[in-house]
Protein backbone atom coordinates (compact mmCIF):
# COMPACT_ATOMS: atom_id res chain seq x y z
CA UNK A 1 0.00 0.00 0.00
CA UNK A 2 2.60 2.31 0.66
CA UNK A 3 4.32 1.91 -2.73
CA UNK A 4 1.02 2.09 -4.43
CA UNK A 5 0.79 5.77 -2.35
CA UNK A 6 4.71 7.06 -3.28
CA UNK A 7 3.79 5.94 -6.92
CA UNK A 8 0.83 8.02 -7.09
CA UNK A 9 1.47 10.75 -4.58
CA UNK A 10 1.41 14.40 -6.43
CA UNK A 11 -0.11 12.69 -9.58
CA UNK A 12 -2.22 15.18 -10.07
CA UNK A 13 0.51 17.96 -9.53
CA UNK A 14 3.01 16.25 -12.17
CA UNK A 15 0.60 15.86 -14.81
CA UNK A 16 -0.09 19.07 -15.29
CA UNK A 17 1.82 21.30 -17.95
CA UNK A 18 2.30 24.99 -17.69
CA UNK A 19 1.53 27.15 -20.64
CA UNK A 20 4.67 29.53 -22.36
CA UNK A 21 3.37 32.19 -20.12
CA UNK A 22 3.17 29.98 -17.16
CA UNK A 23 6.63 28.48 -17.39
CA UNK A 24 7.72 31.90 -18.25
CA UNK A 25 6.22 33.46 -15.14
CA UNK A 26 7.09 30.01 -13.16
CA UNK A 27 10.77 31.08 -14.29
CA UNK A 28 11.08 34.83 -13.43
CA UNK A 29 9.67 33.84 -9.88
CA UNK A 30 12.13 31.55 -9.19
CA UNK A 31 14.91 33.89 -10.61
CA UNK A 32 13.28 36.36 -7.76
CA UNK A 33 13.64 34.63 -5.25
CA UNK A 34 16.84 33.24 -6.13
CA UNK A 35 18.07 36.72 -6.15
CA UNK A 36 16.57 37.44 -2.66
CA UNK A 37 17.99 34.20 -1.50
CA UNK A 38 21.64 35.66 -2.72
CA UNK A 39 21.15 38.58 -0.46
CA UNK A 40 21.55 36.88 2.51
CA UNK A 41 23.70 33.60 1.09
CA UNK A 42 25.46 33.27 -2.11
CA UNK A 43 26.70 30.69 -3.86
CA UNK A 44 28.60 28.52 -4.48
CA UNK A 45 27.49 26.21 -1.08
CA UNK A 46 25.41 23.13 -0.72
CA UNK A 47 21.72 23.65 -0.97
CA UNK A 48 19.25 21.11 -0.21
CA UNK A 49 15.40 21.43 -1.74
CA UNK A 50 12.53 19.85 -0.20
CA UNK A 51 9.53 19.85 -2.81
CA UNK A 52 11.57 20.63 -5.90
CA UNK A 53 8.40 20.30 -7.80
CA UNK A 54 9.55 19.53 -11.88
CA UNK A 55 12.81 21.38 -11.20
CA UNK A 56 12.87 25.29 -12.14
CA UNK A 57 14.50 26.25 -9.47
CA UNK A 58 16.50 23.60 -9.28
CA UNK A 59 18.03 24.09 -12.92
CA UNK A 60 18.87 27.85 -11.62
CA UNK A 61 20.44 26.89 -8.53
CA UNK A 62 22.91 24.53 -10.38
CA UNK A 63 23.65 27.40 -13.00
CA UNK A 64 24.55 29.76 -10.21
CA UNK A 65 26.98 27.39 -8.61
CA UNK A 66 25.68 25.77 -6.19
CA UNK A 67 25.66 21.96 -4.98
CA UNK A 68 22.34 21.06 -5.45
CA UNK A 69 20.31 18.03 -4.32
CA UNK A 70 16.01 17.29 -4.10
CA UNK A 71 14.67 15.85 -0.94
CA UNK A 72 11.37 14.17 -3.29
CA UNK A 73 9.14 11.22 -2.21
CA UNK A 74 7.17 11.23 -5.59
CA UNK A 75 8.71 8.73 -7.82
CA UNK A 76 6.78 10.45 -10.85
CA UNK A 77 8.92 13.78 -10.25
CA UNK A 78 11.52 12.01 -9.10
CA UNK A 79 12.07 10.50 -13.00
CA UNK A 80 11.67 14.16 -14.04
CA UNK A 81 14.16 15.43 -11.75
CA UNK A 82 16.69 12.85 -12.69
CA UNK A 83 16.01 13.06 -16.28
CA UNK A 84 17.44 16.46 -15.91
CA UNK A 85 20.59 15.60 -14.63
CA UNK A 86 19.73 16.53 -10.96
CA UNK A 87 21.21 14.43 -7.55
CA UNK A 88 17.89 13.66 -5.79
CA UNK A 89 17.00 11.46 -2.24
CA UNK A 90 14.06 9.23 -2.38
CA UNK A 91 12.30 9.92 0.85
CA UNK A 92 9.56 12.10 2.89
CA UNK A 93 10.57 15.10 4.81
CA UNK A 94 10.70 14.99 7.65
CA UNK A 95 13.17 13.94 8.20
CA UNK A 96 15.94 15.37 6.17
CA UNK A 97 17.86 12.56 4.54
CA UNK A 98 21.36 14.54 5.36
CA UNK A 99 24.32 14.68 7.89
CA UNK A 100 24.14 17.28 10.83
CA UNK A 101 25.65 21.06 9.65
CA UNK A 102 25.97 19.56 5.72
CA UNK A 103 24.25 22.33 4.12
CA UNK A 104 24.42 26.12 3.33
CA UNK A 105 20.60 26.07 2.55
CA UNK A 106 17.47 24.36 2.81
CA UNK A 107 15.17 25.70 0.40
CA UNK A 108 11.37 24.52 0.65
CA UNK A 109 8.82 26.01 -1.15
CA UNK A 110 5.27 25.55 -0.43
CA UNK A 111 6.07 22.73 1.89
CA UNK A 112 5.47 23.74 5.31
CA UNK A 113 2.07 24.21 4.62
CA UNK A 114 1.04 20.33 3.74
CA UNK A 115 2.78 19.46 6.90
CA UNK A 116 -0.04 17.02 9.15
CA UNK A 117 -0.24 19.22 12.31
CA UNK A 118 2.13 21.56 14.48
CA UNK A 119 4.19 18.44 16.10
CA UNK A 120 5.68 17.86 11.58
CA UNK A 121 6.01 21.47 11.80
CA UNK A 122 8.00 21.55 14.60
CA UNK A 123 9.76 18.46 13.17
CA UNK A 124 10.68 20.02 9.97
CA UNK A 125 12.07 23.27 11.78
CA UNK A 126 14.18 21.13 14.20
CA UNK A 127 15.70 19.06 10.88
CA UNK A 128 16.49 22.14 8.95
CA UNK A 129 18.24 23.65 12.10
CA UNK A 130 20.40 20.28 12.47
CA UNK A 131 21.25 19.78 8.70
CA UNK A 132 22.08 23.64 8.74
CA UNK A 133 25.60 24.80 9.26
CA UNK A 134 26.08 27.76 11.62
CA UNK A 135 25.13 30.86 9.65
CA UNK A 136 22.95 28.65 7.00
CA UNK A 137 19.74 29.82 5.82
CA UNK A 138 16.28 28.03 5.55
CA UNK A 139 14.53 29.68 2.86
CA UNK A 140 10.32 28.61 2.92
CA UNK A 141 7.46 30.05 0.70
CA UNK A 142 3.88 29.36 2.17
CA UNK A 143 0.56 30.49 1.33
CA UNK A 144 -0.87 33.73 3.21
CA UNK A 145 -4.02 32.00 4.85
CA UNK A 146 -5.38 35.65 6.03
CA UNK A 147 -5.91 36.20 2.79
CA UNK A 148 -6.32 32.79 0.56
CA UNK A 149 -9.01 31.87 3.39
CA UNK A 150 -11.24 29.21 2.52
CA UNK A 151 -9.00 28.58 -0.70
CA UNK A 152 -5.73 27.41 1.43
CA UNK A 153 -8.25 24.25 1.73
CA UNK A 154 -9.90 24.20 -1.47
CA UNK A 155 -6.58 24.61 -3.54
CA UNK A 156 -4.88 21.34 -2.31
CA UNK A 157 -6.15 19.04 -0.58
CA UNK A 158 -3.14 17.83 0.82
CA UNK A 159 -2.81 22.00 2.86
CA UNK A 160 -3.12 20.82 6.55
CA UNK A 161 -0.75 23.17 8.27
CA UNK A 162 -1.89 26.90 8.69
CA UNK A 163 0.05 29.07 7.78
CA UNK A 164 0.31 33.13 8.52
CA UNK A 165 3.68 35.69 8.94
CA UNK A 166 2.86 35.23 12.57
CA UNK A 167 2.39 31.87 13.09
CA UNK A 168 5.61 31.14 11.18
CA UNK A 169 7.49 33.45 12.70
CA UNK A 170 6.88 32.06 15.98
CA UNK A 171 7.28 28.45 14.94
CA UNK A 172 10.92 29.56 13.43
CA UNK A 173 11.72 31.60 16.36
CA UNK A 174 10.48 28.42 18.71
CA UNK A 175 12.82 26.50 16.67
CA UNK A 176 16.32 28.46 16.99
CA UNK A 177 16.62 30.32 13.63
CA UNK A 178 16.47 33.86 13.38
CA UNK A 179 13.81 35.77 10.95
CA UNK A 180 15.97 37.77 8.53
CA UNK A 181 12.90 38.78 6.14
CA UNK A 182 9.65 38.42 5.06
CA UNK A 183 8.57 38.89 1.82
CA UNK A 184 4.45 39.19 0.72
CA UNK A 185 3.92 38.84 -3.09
CA UNK A 186 1.09 37.93 -5.50
CA UNK A 187 3.60 36.06 -8.25
CA UNK A 188 6.26 38.76 -8.33
CA UNK A 189 4.26 41.59 -7.41
CA UNK A 190 5.20 43.05 -3.76
CA UNK A 191 4.28 46.18 -1.91
CA UNK A 192 1.75 48.31 -3.72
CA UNK A 193 1.22 45.95 -7.34
CA UNK A 194 0.57 42.76 -4.78
CA UNK A 195 -1.70 45.68 -2.39
CA UNK A 196 -3.55 46.39 -5.84
CA UNK A 197 -4.06 42.07 -6.82
CA UNK A 198 -5.05 41.53 -3.21
CA UNK A 199 -8.40 44.15 -3.80
CA UNK A 200 -8.44 42.70 -7.41
CA UNK A 201 -8.97 39.17 -5.66
CA UNK A 202 -11.55 40.21 -3.98
CA UNK A 203 -13.78 40.40 -6.74
CA UNK A 204 -13.38 36.80 -7.45
CA UNK A 205 -14.60 36.03 -4.28
CA UNK A 206 -17.76 37.72 -3.71
CA UNK A 207 -20.71 35.72 -2.16
CA UNK A 208 -22.37 33.95 -5.57
CA UNK A 209 -19.58 33.84 -8.00
CA UNK A 210 -18.87 29.96 -7.47
CA UNK A 211 -22.39 29.25 -7.84
CA UNK A 212 -22.65 31.24 -10.99
CA UNK A 213 -19.69 29.81 -12.38
CA UNK A 214 -21.41 26.66 -12.05
CA UNK A 215 -24.01 27.47 -14.21
CA UNK A 216 -22.07 29.46 -16.69
CA UNK A 217 -19.34 26.80 -16.79
CA UNK A 218 -16.54 28.99 -15.67
CA UNK A 219 -15.61 27.15 -12.47
CA UNK A 220 -11.99 26.60 -13.96
CA UNK A 221 -11.46 29.85 -15.15
CA UNK A 222 -12.11 31.20 -11.49
CA UNK A 223 -10.02 28.74 -9.79
CA UNK A 224 -6.82 29.84 -12.56
CA UNK A 225 -7.98 33.54 -11.54
CA UNK A 226 -7.57 32.85 -7.61
CA UNK A 227 -4.46 30.44 -8.24
CA UNK A 228 -2.73 33.52 -10.08
CA UNK A 229 -3.65 35.68 -7.47
CA UNK A 230 -2.25 33.49 -4.76
CA UNK A 231 -0.51 35.34 -2.15
CA UNK A 232 2.75 33.94 -0.87
CA UNK A 233 4.93 34.82 2.24
CA UNK A 234 8.77 34.28 1.87
CA UNK A 235 10.56 33.53 4.93
CA UNK A 236 14.51 33.69 5.17
CA UNK A 237 15.62 32.32 8.35
CA UNK A 238 19.23 31.58 9.51
CA UNK A 239 20.68 29.33 12.04
CA UNK A 240 23.05 31.32 14.12
CA UNK A 241 26.34 31.23 14.00
CA UNK A 242 27.09 29.57 17.08
CA UNK A 243 24.64 26.85 16.91
CA UNK A 244 26.17 23.33 16.31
Amino acid sequence: MADEQQDTFYKSFSEKKLTGYGSGRRSRIEQHRLALLHRYKPAPGDMVEVGPGHGTLAEQAVAAGWRYTAIEASRILIEVLRSKGLAVIESWAPPIPVPDASVDVVYADQVLEHMNGIEQARQFTAEALRVLRPGGVLFVVVPDYLKERTFFWDVDYTHNFVTTERRVRQLFNDGGLEVQHVERAIGLATGFGRDALAAAALLVNIPGVDALSRHTGTTELVFKIRKNLFETLTFVARKPQGGR
